[in-house]
């Protein structure tokens, strides 16, 4: 467990400043379609290992809790409560269980109004109920009296069925939130309006993000406005590793693996501390594959996911889980106290994540939030890292483009998307909001010049939501669990993939 000597890594400067998963319906039904009848949505769930799959190594115990635990310090993001649904890359909100959130509808309190916009929101919490239908919705509505707006709060586990049926049955919402798999599928099956007319008109896209941006772009036009942003990246526990005796953060896989190899704890096959807390999910390997400059498609279009950049991220990705020397569980590591993630309960000495990290340390455990440290990406050939963004479409098929446009617009005026992300504590995709309000904190400005510096955004086709959610997930299923070989798992998936993309 190389416990012999210090480890020293080079401590690069920080720069100066989010599960997706969808279910194989949806992307069955996207593919199989050719007409405006197909569907698409998003579900936060990740379902677990097949009965086929060996069984990864015990959940870790807790150490025991700290007497005299602080409370939150003043000034600390407000603690989520209650029901909500997110699909923020890296990090799984640890209030998510595994039943969705019910459906939650405010209807608008206005009447007789000759437009009503439906609205589905798939990214909130109880906070964020309050911001929509307490101030954000009267103030829209009271700035244009000919339109009334419902929304529904949506779980990202219910949202693609309902997507599906409503689209089959013509009655798409006027506006729906949509993540960053979703834009190709959606433009090329006639779901999504192009907004090119009204983004001209706009004159706002140069503030956002290029990684953000890219997400609502498929063949040069624009089918959305980004409106939440997770950029994921490498997090550890400064304690945890120089207690193992790691100077310095990672910068290299091999330097990821020696440290995380010092700060696994097992008995036996029980994890007690998981060195690195990787998940066994296509999202996690996609960070791996762009920081070996592979990718699952070029720009134009070829498949190159069996490319031996591509299966060299595989290995080292799929050694993180097995062998003597494995430093990541392939079960799922929760905390013992509900709504505690597993890093803030003292489980986790480094993982991938994103800002709700931050949120759960402040939250729960404000007495370790001084050793957290956010890393830039680790590098391979590059240095690069994944954004997540989540966006506002608005539907093909509604009668109110314009009135549906002034909506999302409003969202994304500066103000309004600066409250939206802080009750949720993400990072708004706009430049201009990059110091403002709750974003001055010091560890989100560092998120934010992270995916400035490193942000990259996956690659989409017509068939994205079957390569990523299906394909692309059976494929890590089938190299981490070792039912294949890395390369087998990958060219299994090339073939596929080019099968779909005909299709």
């Amino acid at each position: 467990m190389l416990r012999g000597r210090l480890l020293r890594f080079r401590t690069p400067p920080l720069p100066h400043s989010a599960a997706r998963i969808f279910p194989a319906l949806l992307a069955a039904a996207l593919v199989a379609c050719s007409a405006p009848s197909s569907g698409g949505g998003a579900a936060a769930q990740q379902p677990a290992a097949t009965s086929a799959a060996p069984a990864g190594p015990a959940q870790p115990t807790a150490p025991a809790s700290k007497p005299g635990q602080p409370a939150a310090p003043a000034g600390a993001p407000a603690a989520p409560s209650g029901p909500g649904s997110s699909q923020a890359g890296g990090d799984v909100d640890p209030r998510a269980g595994d039943a969705p959130a019910a459906p939650v509808v405010a209807r608008s309190k206005s009447t007789g109004r000759p437009v009503t916009l439906e609205i589905w929101l798939t990214d909130w919490e109880q906070g964020t109920q309050r911001l929509f239908n307490d101030e954000l919705v009267p103030a829209f509505e009271a700035a244009n009296p000919d339109v009334a707006v419902n929304i529904q709060y949506l779980d990202w586990r219910v949202f693609s069925e309902k997507l599906v049926a409503a689209n089959a049955g013509g009655v798409l919402p006027d506006v729906f939130q949509a993540g960053a798999e979703y834009v190709a599928p959606l433009a090329s099956k006639g779901m999504a309006l192009d907004l090119a007319k009204y983004v001209d008109a706009w004159g706002q896209k140069d503030d956002f993000y290029p990684s953000a941006w890219s997400t609502v772009t498929y063949q040069n036009k624009t089918w959305g406005i980004p409106v939440l942003s997770a950029p994921q990246t490498l997090m550890l526990r400064k304690d945890m590793l120089t207690q193992a005796g790691v100077m310095g953060t990672p910068t290299t896989w091999e330097e990821l693996t020696a440290a995380a190899l010092r700060t696994t704890k097992r008995d036996g096959d029980k994890f007690q501390v998981v060195g690195f807390n990787a998940k066994p999910t296509w999202q996690q390997y996609v960070w791996f594959l762009f920081q070996n400059g592979g990718d699952v498609f070029t720009q134009d279009g070829k498949v190159v996911v069996n490319s031996p950049e591509a299966v060299e991220a595989m290995d080292y990705f799929a050694s993180l889980f097995n062998g003597d020397n494995r430093v990541a569980s392939r079960s799922s590591i929760a905390a013992p106290t509900a709504n505690v993630g597993a890093m803030a309960a003292n489980l986790v000495a480094m993982q991938l994540g994103n800002q709700l990290t931050v949120r759960d340390f402040r939250t729960n455990n404000p007495q370790g939030a001084a050793d957290l440290v956010i890393a830039d990406p680790t590098r391979r050939k590059v240095q690069a890292t994944t954004n997540w963004t989540d966006w506002l479409a608005i539907s093909k098929q509604s009668k109110n483009a314009d009135a549906a446009w002034k909506f999302v617009s409003y969202i994304a005026e500066k103000d309004n998307l600066l409250k939206y992300n802080e009750t949720m504590y993400f990072i708004p995709p706009r430049k201009s909001l990059r110091t403002a309000g709750y974003m001055a904190d010091p560890q989100l400005q560092q998120f934010v010049g992270i995916m400035e510096q490193y942000g990259k955004s996956i690659s989409t086709t017509p068939a994205a939501l079957e390569v990523y959610q299906t394909i692309m997930k059976n494929a890590v299923d089938d190299a981490v669990y070792g039912k294949k070989t890395s390369k087998q798992a990958l060219d299994d998936a090339a073939k596929q993939i080019d099968r779909a993309l005909k299709r």
